[in-house]
């Protein structure tokens, strides 16, 4: 239902129709004669009861705020962050082009268009064009979109966002990332040698991710209190899922500071001040699941392939030892604690020594009186 209503102002008076879509309060400008504001609510409420669209006040170019969105968000997001954004962008406006060039406004993208990308992508492969596009993938990128058009109602570009509950695909074709063994982490270490040791045995013992330890300098390392501080550096922003810069203090054990220390001592010619370097003294560069992949395949479980099944075997561990979420959260930098939920792998074993701890005093007696 519409309603009109005036402000006065040193002119006189302008009057406005006001109405609700999609949850968000629009107010159309029509001047300064009540009796046109009369006639315009008739035909907006017309529409409404339609349905017809063009009913938005602020409707901006798809193509053109895409662009928008990544020149000012650029300076303010991690390169990777930003890079994935460009991706995600690309592929969505390929879909367009291919599928539905009509589209031409933030407000035609519905769930019905996103329902159409997801069949869309999963007919498509990876960049490599071996493995076919993931669900996971897809469903990220679906999560992205939602957050680029919450940007644009932010910034006065659309009313109201059309995908607030736009719904994600069931994932069932994603491997989730299992712990190592406490077995396998010190055959691990005792199997790594050369310039990978120091780096396994501080992702092993921090849960650092890959960027954070190439990028960890001297000065983030206070081996006197035990902390390493992720902090921000030229050219590299620590992982932020676009909202804020995380930056951190990361507590690390007695064991993990002697081995640094001595680590330090044996490298102190180096003339940067980074603390790991590869094989040929230069700075780390991405793509240390490599030399982690040649580990586990010669230690007999090549099943594992993610360097960031270290971090997921830390945060594990972790909370499996000292039993509190919050601090393996201020831990690993969450920003919200259901991502440190999803990192406690919930075992058999850890299961079957939980329910062991019950007892009712039922005890060994035969037959049970319940």
């Amino acid at each position: 239902m519409a309603f009109i209503f005036c402000r006065k102002h040193k002119h006189g008076r302008t009057w406005y129709v006001g109405y609700y879509l999609d949850g968000r309060f629009v107010r159309k400008r029509i001047g300064r004669s009540k009796t046109l504001a009369e006639k315009a609510r008739g035909d907006i409420e017309a529409k409404l009861e339609r349905g017809e669209a063009g009913l938005l006040n602020r409707d901006y170019p798809i193509r053109k705020f895409f662009a928008e969105y990544l020149r000012r968000t650029e300076t303010r997001q991690a390169p990777s962050y930003h890079r994935r954004n460009e991706l995600v962008i690309r592929n969505f406006t390929r879909f367009l082009d291919r599928k539905l060039p009509y589209l031409s406004k933030l407000s035609q993208i519905r769930p019905a268009v996103i329902e159409q990308y997801q069949r869309f992508r999963l007919t498509e492969h990876t960049g490599n064009g071996r493995k076919p596009v993931t669900k996971r993938t897809v469903n990220i990128e679906v999560s992205s979109l939602k957050t680029f058009l919450n940007k644009a109602v932010k910034w006065d570009m659309l009313s109201s966002n059309p995908l607030q509950n736009v719904e994600y695909l069931k994932e069932d074709d994603s491997k989730r990332i299992a712990a190592l063994t406490e077995e396998q982490v010190r055959a691990l270490l005792e199997k790594a040698n050369g310039w990978f040791r120091p780096v396994l045995v501080t992702a092993a013992l921090t849960g650092l991710r890959e960027g954070e330890l190439i990028h960890l300098e001297w000065k983030d390392v206070d081996l006197k209190a035990g902390v390493i501080r992720i902090r921000r550096k030229p050219g590299w922003l620590p992982k932020s899922s676009g909202r804020s810069i995380r930056e951190r203090d990361v507590a690390i054990p007695r064991e993990l500071v002697e081995f640094l220390r001595e680590h330090k001592r044996k490298n102190r010619s180096r003339e940067d001040d980074r603390v790991f370097h590869n094989k040929d003294g230069g700075p780390l560069r991405p793509g240390l699941r490599k030399a982690f992949m040649r580990l586990t395949r010669e230690l007999g479980f090549p099943e594992v392939t993610q360097f960031h099944a270290l971090r997921h075997t830390y945060a594990t561990h972790l909370i499996d030892a000292c039993k509190d979420i919050a601090v393996a959260q201020a831990q690993l930098g969450h920003a919200d604690i259901r991502t440190t939920m999803r990192y406690s792998d919930m075992s058999a074993d850890r299961k079957r020594r939980a329910v062991e701890m019950l007892d009712y005093g039922l005890g060994h007696k035969g037959q049970s009186s319940l």
